[in-house]
């Protein structure tokens, strides 16, 4: 068995990794190349291949070094033995972060092993159907906030790289509405939003080579939201960011219906990401109501 060796993730390692994730079709957004590359700095992100395997490891501070489940499509005891193999060499105790269909695959496999449920990092799946036509007593809200909106004289387009500099553009205001200095983190929203400032400005950086698809909303001509993604499974796709500005009420919602329009049922699923444990978050995708969860599970083998 050859050695692993991890290291900093790069834009010209998409194509193989990309091909990895393809055979897992796990619907997780951090089973996606554009998530792992653009909070690579946030995350501390390294990667390894391993023959066709994915493997990608994490560390976050305080909570420690974490490793994805293998993609690419291989056994439950074949990926585990290789990470455990790797930090057994290092004298350390193996975390894996795995989805709930792969935690209880493996604690039958393992079942000395730790199972932690990971309530802010779950992720929130909607079905496409219900986000683009907002149909039924539960979306009531949501569709008055669209007549509102729709009042305007609004227009959707694809995000192109001709029109990114006016995303950019908006990003900085947006970042000026929600963000009171970006040398204060005292909340775990504060964090996340001083987070995802920076991992917008990579995605539109290295837009075209990640081959995100986006969308954008103008009202009287300005750029007043904006969002952008990738699938994650041949039946999913993963929105990564989603900003609007305050001026106009309903333009979050707009912006969500719209995008998921513009793509055209290509997808059964819409996975808008976790809310990392901050209540407002939590709340938004609560109202749009997911159809599930896609749960994830910190599973801890050896040690204490």
């Amino acid at each position: 068995m050859s050695e692993l060796v991890f290291r900093t993730i790069e834009i010209t390692d998409k194509s193989w990794i990309d091909a990895a994730l393809k055979r897992s079709q796990f619907r997780g957004c951090e089973y996606t190349f554009g998530n792992n590359f653009t909070w690579r700095r946030a995350y501390n992100v390294e990667i390894a291949p391993y023959e066709e395997m994915y493997l990608l490891r994490w560390d976050l501070g305080g909570e420690g070094v974490k490793y994805s489940f293998p993609a690419g499509g291989c056994g439950v005891r074949e990926g585990v033995e290789l990470l455990k193999g790797y930090c057994d060499q290092r004298g350390e105790a193996l975390v894996i972060s795995a989805n709930k269909e792969m935690t209880e695959l493996i604690l039958v496999e393992y079942p000395e092993a730790r199972a932690l449920y990971r309530r802010d990092s779950s992720d929130y799946i909607y079905l496409a159907d219900d986000l683009s036509e907002l149909r039924g007593k539960k979306y009531h809200a949501k569709r008055n906030h669209l007549n509102r909106f729709y009042e305007n004289d609004w227009s959707f387009e694809p995000i192109t790289s001709e029109n990114i500099p006016e995303c950019l553009a908006m990003n900085e205001r947006w970042c000026e509405e929600n963000i009171v200095r970006c040398d204060v983190k005292d909340s775990i929203e504060q964090q996340s939003k001083l987070d995802e400032s920076c991992v917008v400005r990579c995605g539109f950086k290295y837009y075209e080579a990640l081959g995100y698809t986006g969308g954008l909303i103008r009202v009287n001509g300005e750029v007043q939201a904006f969002t952008f993604g990738e699938p994650s499974a041949d039946d999913t796709f993963v929105v990564h960011v989603e900003k609007a500005l305050k001026t106009y009420q309903g333009a979050y919602t707009a912006i969500n219906r719209e995008f998921v329009r513009s793509l055209g049922g290509r997808y059964r699923y819409i996975n808008r990401e976790e809310d990392t444990g901050a209540e407002n978050l939590r709340k938004a995708k609560l109202s749009y109501n997911p159809v599930f969860l896609e749960d994830k599970f910190d599973i801890t083998f050896g040690g204490k």
